[in-house]
């Protein structure tokens, strides 16, 4: 790295309020779009959030468990069985239970999410990730209502899905175990993290799929519907994120990043930024 980029470097880490114009001049005299791998299809962009769900330490009527994962104990075999054979009770008094959510619709979405926080009774707060899946192929219900005629194209988003599934309980199981793949997780402290093992920063980092971009990668995103541009790095992955041109965007934690991952389904074209030299942040 030559001195020039090393000390805007520098700055770049120290300034924690840039203004505009320095940002811009900071990537005009370090990056370069990348001709040869760039994206030319225009693709899509989702959001995902850290979400809050109520939580017990113990079982409740209609509560639906979050479980980890322990090979050590019961080998592989039983941890990759489908999402309808897990809720059949394959996985009860194993001692697998992180903790009881308050039901199962919540736990589904939960899963989407892939990490979160649990609210207890007595205001204690746990927070945990993704440990694992089953290594089933994910599968949209959004998809599902939808061919099934239960929610118009127009009116798809998370909150639609959500409401259709409170609103039909008796079909609501049978389309949620449509969808397989089945997330188990672990508890943890500090900031959430993506699979980089960088911490999230909202309406910066994305998830992308790792076929088409490394992590860590600069994204130039388009964002065709608000006519903006804004910059995304690749800090995390999805099992739902595939192809060249479609990316989630991480909105944060609480209920208005909720409000703004749930209103996500953008149409977008993304320019991949390179550095002109090798750059140690």
């Amino acid at each position: 790295m030559n001195k020039a980029n090393e000390k805007n470097c520098q700055l770049a880490l120290k300034n924690k309020d840039p203004k505009p114009m320095e940002v811009t001049k900071f990537f005009k005299e370090n990056f370069f779009f990348d001709k040869e791998q760039q994206i030319n299809n225009n693709g899509i962009m989702t959001g995902y959030y850290e979400p809050e769900i109520k939580a017990y330490k113990y079982q409740k009527k209609n509560t639906y468990p979050l479980y980890k994962i322990d090979i050590n104990k019961y080998g592989e075999t039983i941890f990759k069985r489908t999402r309808k054979e897990i809720n059949k009770g394959l996985l009860t008094n194993k001692g697998l239970e992180l903790a009881w959510v308050e039901n199962e619709i919540e736990a589904f979405f939960f899963h989407i999410q892939g990490s979160g926080r649990l609210r207890f009774p007595n205001g204690e707060i746990k927070r945990v990730k993704f440990s694992g899946s089953n290594n089933k192929k994910y599968t949209s219900i959004g998809k599902i209502l939808l061919k099934r005629n239960k929610i118009k194209k127009e009116n798809m988003s998370m909150y639609s899905i959500k409401d259709w599934l409170y609103k039909n309980k008796d079909e609501a199981l049978e389309v949620m175990e449509q969808n397989e793949r089945y997330i188990f997780f672990e508890e943890y402290v500090g900031e959430i993290k993506g699979s980089s093992g960088v911490d999230l920063q909202p309406m910066i980092s994305i998830a992308v799929d790792t076929n088409y971009h490394n992590l860590g990668d600069i994204l130039l995103i388009n964002d065709i519907k608000n006519k903006k541009y804004f910059l995304g790095i690749a800090h995390d992955t999805g099992a739902a994120i595939k192809g060249s041109s479609r990316i989630d965007l991480f909105t944060g934690f609480g209920h208005q990043a909720e409000m703004i991952a749930s209103g996500l389904n953008n149409k977008i074209s993304i320019k991949k930024l390179k550095p002109k030299n090798k750059i140690n942040f």
